[in-house]
């Protein structure tokens, strides 16, 4: 709206360092006066700072040339007395909101995240008649404090807050903090189920588990796009060598806790015969370029299949569902987990070592199919033989005829022990 404040031109005053205009400006239409009210120096200061390394100007005094007037948790009414009693001029009551644009925080905070200024919306504005175009309101005051409560989709609006809130987490437990983990797990819990992205801290001020230092990150990422103390953990040894002792199959935090004290600093480090390591660790550091391998939900869906005509050839009622990451959407991870069921609970008795001695002789099945592939061009499943150029199953009515079609002497059960 058109905003005629009737001022005096004073010498401009010496300005401190914090609230210099900048000696260049990247949107010369753009010029923003932050109304201290409420706000404080320091944070003036620093949404100065910011403001100007992303190449706005703005303006230490308010004067004709501002075209942006921004303040925080205060209404237009809050504003103008304000003003006036700076100035010591009395203000109008404005008709519209042209120029200059009387503003809340969140289009400051918006525009500092992209880089550049965005269109001043209804929502943007201080004192807006016009309703809301959702009830985000209703759905910040009453977001679920249990997360079995929550809807949360495995792709959301708030990951670049979620994703520094997890790695805070991640450091938290590292040192040993369960409680400073949880508080942050729970708070990116909570941003993950929200249904719009987040624009200012005042949206984030009354959900649960989001207080204190959560708050704190938050404001940060959305005024500057970035989490300096998340910035600082990374690249720290200790974080990174915590981060890859962990991610070792068989390795918890107080193991690698343990290790890192004892100058453990690389894997090849775990070669000191002084450690002692479980079977699984071993396993863990022998196969560790092929664990961090993720799987395919194409991979799991193979897996699944191979394990549950396992498990069916050995009791055919059991009921098998994959749980885990896949079952919640998602495309990748690093294991697939399975939740084994049976009417009968005594059915599932020796049921997995069963299985689990049949897929050590499945090495050797493999094995088998890998080399009438590569070596015969013919496809071998449970079905049979297939020749894939003349698109035509090749007949065979026992295991013997299988081996003597791939040119391989037959090797008995109680041979493929591999």
């Amino acid at each position: 709206m058109m905003f005629p404040l009737p001022l005096k031109r004073r010498k401009r005053e010496a300005a401190s360092p914090t609230e210099s205009v900048a000696p260049s400006s990247l949107f010369p239409d753009v010029r923003i006066f932050l109304v201290e009210r409420r706000m404080g120096t320091a944070r003036r200061g620093f949404l100065t700072s910011l403001a100007q390394r992303k190449g706005f100007s703005v303006a230490h005094e308010y004067s004709g040339d501002v075209t942006h007037v921004v303040s925080e948790q205060n209404s237009l009414t809050d504003v103008l007395s304000w003003i006036e009693r700076k100035t010591g001029k009395p203000t109008q009551s404005p008709e519209d909101q042209e120029s200059p644009h009387i503003l809340d925080i969140s289009w400051f905070t918006e525009s500092m995240s992209l880089g550049k200024p965005v269109s001043v919306e209804a929502r943007h504005r201080l004192g807006s008649l016009e309703p809301p175009e959702s009830n985000e309101k209703d759905v910040l005051l009453s977001v679920a404090p249990y997360a079995c409560q929550r809807q949360t989709p495995l792709t959301h609006h708030n990951s670049e807050i979620t994703d520094v809130l997890e790695i805070l987490g991640k450091a938290a437990a590292f040192q040993g903090s369960e409680a400073r983990c949880l508080g942050f797990t729970r708070a990116s819990s909570v941003l993950k189920s929200l249904p719009f992205k987040l624009q200012s801290t005042q949206e984030a001020k009354n959900l649960v588990w989001c207080g204190g230092h959560c708050q704190a990150v938050i404001q940060e990422i959305l005024e500057d796009g970035r989490c300096h103390e998340a910035e600082g953990l990374q690249i720290r040894e200790q974080y990174q060598c915590m981060e890859l002792l962990t991610s070792i199959f068989g390795v918890g935090v107080r193991t690698a806790e343990r290790w890192y004290k004892d100058g453990v600093r690389k894997l090849s480090d775990l070669e000191d015969p002084k450690l002692k390591l479980t079977a699984e660790q071993r396993a863990g550091i022998d196969h560790y370029s092929d664990l961090k391998q993720p799987v395919t939900r194409e991979e799991a869906e193979r897996v699944e299949r191979l394990i549950k005509d396992a498990l069916h050839g050995f009791t055919p009622d059991l009921k098998m569902t994959m749980t885990g990451g896949f079952r919640r959407g998602k495309q990748q991870g690093h294991d697939v987990d399975f939740l084994i069921t049976h009417p009968d609970e005594g059915a599932l008795s020796g049921v997995l070592k069963k299985v689990v001695d049949w897929m050590d002789g499945q090495h050797f099945e493999r094995e088998l199919r890998r080399f009438s592939w590569h070596e015969k061009n013919l496809s071998l499943n449970s079905h049979g033989l297939y020749n894939t150029e003349k698109k035509c199953s090749i007949p065979a009515t026992s295991e013997e005829d299988i081996f003597e079609l791939l040119g391989l002497q037959y090797v008995p059960p109680s041979y493929r022990n591999a």
